[in-house]
């Protein structure tokens, strides 16, 4: 049994859908798993809710905590046990450090609100706030109503014109 304690970083992601108090309980609940294992805590930063890169168990946002610790081997092989059973992580990373000084946090974002008509607006091939406009395919060109000629005009006029569309 290695009783040597290690510096840690873990980050997990709890379900969306879990009011402030029961994410806090949750943290609670970790840190006391942690601490009562004999782990000294050095850091807790709450990331808050914020949207995951990609699906995760149809999800697209979690709550992120992000704990630095000094933890033995054997509460680390206790605390992923946890994230394991518990339906409320959805996703969890730990990672082993040599030196305090190497630990890091999270980077501060702005919200991501509106996001996501920025990426559709991107996918049509414009920008935020301006409109959508079809590209013409192949040879197909746009032209102004005064290029066509009217109605009652020459028809002969009006088949050249039809001829170079």
């Amino acid at each position: 049994m290695d009783t040597r304690k290690h510096i840690y970083e873990t980050i997990f992601v709890l379900h969306p859908e879990l009011a402030e108090e029961e994410v806090e309980a949750n943290i609670q609940n970790i840190v006391g798993l942690l601490e009562g294992k004999g782990s000294e805590i050095i850091r807790t930063e709450r990331g808050g809710k914020r949207r995951l890169a990609y699906v995760v168990h149809k999800q697209r946002y979690g709550y992120y905590t992000l704990l630095h610790l000094r933890a033995t081997p054997e509460a680390l092989t206790e605390l992923e046990r946890l994230y394991r059973l518990s339906e409320r992580v959805i996703r969890y990373l730990t990672v082993r450090f040599d030196k305090e000084e190497q630990l890091t946090g999270f980077a501060r974002l702005a919200d991501d609100d509106g996001q996501d008509e920025d990426r559709d607006d991107r996918r049509r091939g414009g920008r935020r706030g301006e409109f959508f406009r079809p590209r013409p395919r192949g040879r197909e060109t746009h032209r102004a109503a005064d290029d066509l000629p009217e109605e009652d005009g020459d028809p002969e006029e009006f088949e050249e014109i039809a001829g170079r569309v």
